[in-house]
């Protein structure tokens, strides 16, 4: 009689239980369908031709000429960084601070047309055209900046500044990635366009030695004349693909893939990656097209999921 009594009290308890975990099951499934549709992004997939380039990292050689202080003593800029000169121009004066000479002035003249440049780093007469260098040898060196200005004590015979032939070109010697290097299709004299901060830039292939390759840009931003390592996108061709952002793909065992919308359902598919460019990964798919939505933001998303 006990036992039967226990039963009866136990079995609506069961029963409770049993709703209170239904309705938190609903509860977290409504929730986390609610979440999907406020911060699921859905878009149509974008078709684009883009540049496929090999980024490189490298140094600049440049037609340039130190201008040395004639004595000691107080600097004195007479032209901006980056101005164009002409030959004979004064382009700095020296307040000479030596015994017998205070108030005395001396000045630097420009000893033929250039671009004025007080950026200083010590290889202008190590990174010359022409030079046969080892870039190890010039990377183990390295650079060491220095920019005189208006103020600054200099001693005689220390750069004030330098001169830049802007007329004559800037070579850019880089090294480029062994498998990029060997595959065939660098010759000297090939054209080869390349980007800088995503600007345009024509140049030609000088010479190949292995993996370093020096280029002569002809025609180049004036900013690049201060610069002396910089990286270089080469534009080796062209690829078709759909872009779309890099958090997009989501890999599966190693494959890359992403999420479409299929019968309103998130469906995984492969893909392959193609390239990168502007923030955006270029891909490919066999069930692809400008007709397929996906899932911009898949972190919120999983296999089967109802999308609108």
């Amino acid at each position: 009689m006990i036992s039967l009594l226990r039963a009866r009290k136990i079995f609506p308890l069961s029963i409770l239980s049993l709703v209170v975990l239904f309705f938190l099951w609903w509860l977290g499934n409504r929730t986390w369908y609610l979440v999907e549709t406020r911060l699921v992004r859905v878009e149509w997939l974008e078709e684009d031709k883009v540049s496929r380039t090999i980024t490189t990292s490298g140094w600049l050689i440049k037609e340039e000429q130190l201008l040395p202080s004639p004595g000691r003593g107080q600097l004195r800029l007479l032209v901006s960084d980056g101005q164009r000169v002409r030959a004979g121009g004064a382009v700095a004066e020296i307040l000479l601070a030596d015994n017998g000479n205070d108030g005395r002035k001396m000045v630097v003249y420009a000893p033929r047309g250039g671009v004025f440049c007080n950026h200083i780093d010590g290889l202008e007469k190590v990174l010359r055209p022409g030079n046969a260098l080892e870039m190890e040898a010039v990377e183990k060196l390295g650079a060491k900046s220095a920019s005189p200005g208006t103020g600054n004590r200099v001693e005689k015979g220390e750069p004030v500044g330098k001169l830049v032939d802007n007329l004559s070109g800037i070579w850019y010697w880089c090294r480029v990635p062994r498998e990029e290097a060997g595959a065939g299709r660098w010759s000297s004299g090939q054209p080869v366009v390349v980007l800088w901060q995503g600007r345009q830039m024509r140049a030609r292939l000088e010479k190949i030695t292995g993996e370093e390759m020096l280029f002569l840009l002809s025609v180049y931003p004036g900013d690049l004349v201060h610069q002396r390592q910089v990286q270089l996108e080469l534009v080796t061709g062209e690829v078709a693909g759909f872009l779309v952002p890099p958090r997009a793909v989501v890999e599966r065992d190693g494959q890359p893939g992403i999420y479409v919308i299929s019968r309103r359902r998130a469906t995984w598919v492969p893909v392959q990656v193609l390239g990168e460019t502007s923030g955006r990964v270029v891909i490919s798919g066999q069930s692809l097209s400008t007709r397929t939505r996906y899932v911009t933001n898949p972190f919120w998303v999983r296999e089967g999921d109802r999308l609108e």
